[in-house]
C-alpha cells in the first residue's frame, strides 16, 4: 500500500511540474512579445454552435498592461486599458463605462497577455506547448471558462474565448505586426463631451 501511495504522490508531483513547465513556456513566449498589433475577424457561436455574430476590428497590446480592443463591425466599440483604468466606449449609444483595472484584471485570463505578475498567473492553469496553449481559471465562478491561444512564431495567429454560458468567440488575426513601436496615445482615452458616463470606480 505504501508503495502505491508513493507512486500516486510522485505522479502528482510530476503532473504539477509538467503544468508549471507549460505555464513557464507560455510566459517566456509572451515576455518576448513586447508589442502586438493586428486586425481580426471575429466569429461568435452559442453552446449549440449556432452562429450569433461576425465582426471585424483591431487589437493592440503593449508591455506592460496596455491594450486597445476596437471593433468596427457589427458596431463600433472601444475597450482601452492603461494598467490603472479601463474604459469601454459604446459609440452608437455614446456611453462610456469606466472601471478600476486592478479590480477587473483578475476576472479575465486575457490580462496574462501583458502581465508577468506571478499572483495573477497563479490563478490560472496553463496547458500546451510550442504554438498552442489553453488557459483555464482555477476559480469555477470565472465568467471565462477557457482562453486558447495559437501562435505563429512569437505572434498570435488565433484566439478563442469560451464563456460560462458555452458561448465561443473565435478571433483570427491578420496583418500582424509585433515588437514594433506603438504610440502611447493608442492606450489613452478622452471622454467625448456628449457621452453618458458610468464610473464604476465610485461604486
Amino acid at each position: 500500500m505504501k508503495y502505491l501511495l508513493l507512486s500516486v504522490a510522485l505522479c502528482g508531483i510530476s503532473s504539477f511540474q509538467v503544468l508549471a513547465d507549460q505555464a513557464a513556456a507560455l510566459q517566456n513566449k509572451l515576455a518576448r512579445l513586447t508589442s502586438f498589433q493586428s486586425s481580426f475577424n471575429q466569429t461568435v457561436v452559442d453552446a449549440n454552435k449556432k452562429l450569433i455574430q461576425q465582426g471585424e476590428g483591431m487589437l493592440s497590446l503593449k508591455q506592460p498592461s496596455l491594450f486597445r480592443f476596437e471593433t468596427q463591425t457589427p458596431e463600433p466599440n472601444l475597450f482601452i486599458g492603461d494598467g490603472t483604468t479601463l474604459w469601454f466606449y459604446a459609440e452608437v449609444l455614446d456611453q462610456v463605462s469606466i472601471f478600476d483595472a486592478k479590480e477587473q484584471v483578475q476576472k479575465t485570463p486575457f490580462v496574462l497577455l501583458t502581465s508577468h505578475d506571478p499572483k495573477l498567473w497563479a490563478q490560472y492553469q496553463v496547458t500546451g506547448q510550442n504554438e498552442q496553449f489553453d488557459i483555464v481559471p482555477k476559480d469555477p465562478n470565472n465568467a471565462v471558462k477557457k482562453l486558447s491561444l495559437k501562435f505563429s512564431g512569437l505572434a498570435l495567429s488565433q484566439m478563442t474565448v469560451l464563456d460560462s454560458n458555452g458561448q465561443q468567440s473565435d478571433f483570427e488575426f491578420t496583418l500582424v505586426q509585433y515588437n514594433t513601436p506603438l504610440a502611447q496615445e493608442l492606450f489613452q482615452f478622452s471622454i467625448p463631451k456628449t457621452a453618458e458616463v458610468d464610473d464604476q470606480r465610485k461604486k
